[in-house]
């Protein structure tokens, strides 16, 4: 079935890979030529595994969930020991489900930050909740449990998603990523208009040419197509060079 499943995901421009879980599992997989693959949890302390599926050249998905800050170490070192720098760790908790206080996705960043390379989560938590918020974590790659029908049950059906489910969390997480965005403090042409709602420098009352600007005659009101109100504390208590109205901006 691996060649079938391999050809369909293909034809519809899925990327497809396995968790191998021996060097005959990898030797397996070769022929399909796989674009990842991916080491278990309870595979990450095999450093001969890891060392082999590595030196295929491909990149490298590791889940850490039972792993010693050490052990991951080890594993990233072997990785690249085989010229192979594409790894990527995920942030896993290995219970089934996960309850959300043992979940600790703050640790996302601090694997991309401690490793030096690309964080992940592998989630098995009930819902969706948590590969949203990993996502706003940095986390680039979403790992989740996919079941065609939850009535057929399973050691992983409770926190597995359906095909509806699993449609809703990918847009979500689309979605999620829309809004973070990117840093950016430009004005844009959206941010110039929605300034004339801005304050700026209006005339309260009328004034004569020589009369001193007080609170009283110059306020800072909307829309902003007056002075900035940066400028207030400087003019208050000098002389108006000319006349102004009621209501004219002060310029």
């Amino acid at each position: 079935w691996h060649e079938e499943l391999f050809r369909y995901a293909r034809a519809i421009d899925i990327d497809i890979f396995s968790s191998p879980f021996d060097k005959s599992a990898v030797d397996f997989l070769e022929q399909f030529n796989p674009s990842a693959y991916k080491i278990a949890s309870f595979e990450i302390t095999d450093y001969g595994l890891i060392r082999y599926t590595a030196s295929k050249g491909k990149p490298i998905i590791i889940s850490t969930g039972i792993a010693t800050i050490d052990e991951i170490q080890d594993a990233v070192d072997i990785c690249r020991g085989e010229c192979n720098h594409d790894i990527v760790l995920l942030k896993c908790t290995s219970s089934y489900p996960v309850p959300l206080e043992d979940a600790n996705l703050i640790t996302i960043p601090n694997l991309a930050q401690t490793f030096g390379v690309i964080a992940g989560f592998s989630d098995h938590t009930l819902g969706a909740t948590a590969p949203i918020v990993a996502t706003t974590l940095g986390a680039k790659v979403i790992e989740k449990h996919f079941i065609l029908d939850k009535s057929i049950g399973g050691a992983d059906a409770d926190f597995s998603l359906d095909q509806q489910e699993f449609s809703d969390m990918i847009q979500a997480v689309r979605d999620t990523e829309k809004l973070l965005g990117k840093v950016d403090y430009s004005m844009t042409e959206k941010k110039k208009k929605s300034r004339q709602f801005s304050r700026s420098l209006y005339v309260a009352q009328d004034i004569k040419k020589g009369e001193i600007l007080t609170e009283a005659n110059i306020r800072s009101v909307r829309p902003g197509y007056g002075m900035h109100p940066k400028h207030l504390k400087a003019i208050l208590g000098t002389q108006a060079k000319r006349d102004y109205d009621f209501g004219e901006r002060f310029e």
